[in-house]
Order: C-alpha cells, then sequence, then structure tokens
C-alpha cells in the first residue's frame, strides 16, 4: 500500500473512532464530575483524555509509545486534574517489546494507535520495536484509595490478558463502568478467549464492562 494512501486512510480511521468515543461518551461526560477518578489506558495522543478531563474528573493517562507520549504530554501536561504515565497497562508488571504499526514509516504519530505488545496482530511490524514498561493494571486498581467511576481500555490487544485476570480476581467489583475495545479482528488467535471471557462476564452477570465499544 502506497505510503500516502495508507496515512490518509488511517488519518481518516483514526478520526472516525475518535468521533464515535466522544458520541458514546457523551452520558459519562454528564455524570463524572470532581468526585471521580477515570484511567484513561492506551491515551495515544490525548484527545480522549482531555475531553474527559473536562469534566473536572481526576484522569490518569497511561500510554507506553514515547512518539504517542510527547504527543500527548503536549495536549494534556499542563492540565492539573491529569497524570500521565508513560507506561502500558497489563496483567502483570513487565518489560516487553512494543511493536509499530506496519504502515508508519512515514508519518509516525498517526500510526501510534495500532502500536501493539501482540506479536499476532496483522498490522503490525516485527522488525521494528521498543522496550517499554508495563504496570499490572488489576493491581493498580485494586490499590486506588478511591473507587474509580470510569475505565477506558483500548491496548491493541492487550485487554484480553486483562480481563482474564479480572475475570479470575474478580476485580470488577472496583469499578463503576469499563470500556473495552476488543481487537480479534486484527488477532483472530483471540477470539476463542474473547468469546470465554464474554461467556464469564454474562454467568457472574457482571455489565458494567462493556466490550466492542467503538
Amino acid at each position: 500500500m502506497p505510503l500516502r494512501y495508507a496515512l490518509w486512510k488511517r488519518q481518516l480511521l483514526n478520526a472516525g473512532a475518535i468521533a464515535i468515543s466522544y458520541i458514546k461518551l457523551i452520558p459519562d461526560w454528564f455524570r463524572l464530575g470532581k468526585a471521580d477518578l477515570v484511567l484513561d489506558c492506551g491515551a495515544n495522543i490525548g484527545l480522549i483524555t482531555r475531553y474527559l478531563a473536562t469534566t473536572g474528573a481526576h484522569i490518569i493517562a497511561f500510554e507506553p509509545d514515547p512518539r504517542a507520549f510527547a504527543l500527548l504530554k503536549k495536549r494534556c501536561g499542563h492540565l492539573p486534574n491529569v497524570t500521565l504515565r508513560n507506561e502500558g497497562v497489563w496483567d502483570k508488571q513487565d518489560l516487553l517489546p512494543l511493536f509499530d504499526h506496519a504502515d508508519g514509516k512515514e508519518e509516525e504519530a498517526a500510526f501510534t494507535v495500532g502500536s501493539s505488545l501482540i506479536a499476532e496482530k496483522k498490522n503490525i511490524d516485527l522488525s521494528r520495536s521498543r522496550q517499554v514498561p508495563l504496570i499490572d493494571l488489576i493491581q493498580f486498581i485494586q490499590t486506588q484509595p478511591k473507587r474509580i467511576s470510569l475505565i477506558k481500555l483500548d491496548v491493541e490487544g492487550a485487554e484480553i490478558a486483562i480481563l482474564q485476570k479480572i475475570i479470575r480476581e474478580k476485580a470488577w467489583t472496583h469499578f463503576d463502568r469499563m470500556y473495552v475495545e476488543t481487537h480479534e479482528t486484527k488477532i483472530p488467535e483471540q477470539g476463542p478467549a474473547l468469546q470465554a471471557i464474554r461467556s464469564e462476564l454474562k454467568a457472574n452477570q457482571v455489565t458494567h464492562i462493556k466490550l466492542n465499544w467503538v
């Protein structure tokens, strides 16, 4: 695919996803306030972070890709109710390679939305990666001094391991709502695990974890 066309397509897809996210978050935008805590996992360049920050809630934004984090910091670093962490989230503390999007050679920032820890993801380049620090998201959730109002989890395939641990430890009791973007279309191998997660959430009557939100 020619790089210029790939860039145009990526920018269009990014804009569409952000527009859908803004619309779906409208009910949360009205209910969130200064007393609330929000986790933006996979914050990328900070468009959702900044949007949620306008509610007055305290936003903790995680982004492991240093190129995206630089723009996230520029966009949101001055906001008093936003805490930025140049780390990824995972089911344990670790240091792992973050693989670049396969088309990300011309305009790196636009393609960082596709950077992934998962080597099986269809649209990544295994020859281009960087080591990134990862936190144990479940442990982080469980040790917060206050209940978490909202978690946005868009971590390019890493959500499967995180959701599995949330289910094992019944960590869903520590937050009010979680929006998850799943990536089985780019990682077909995750299909069975995702179906099992759906079944477990249904069996446990967990309705506040929303899968495939974008």
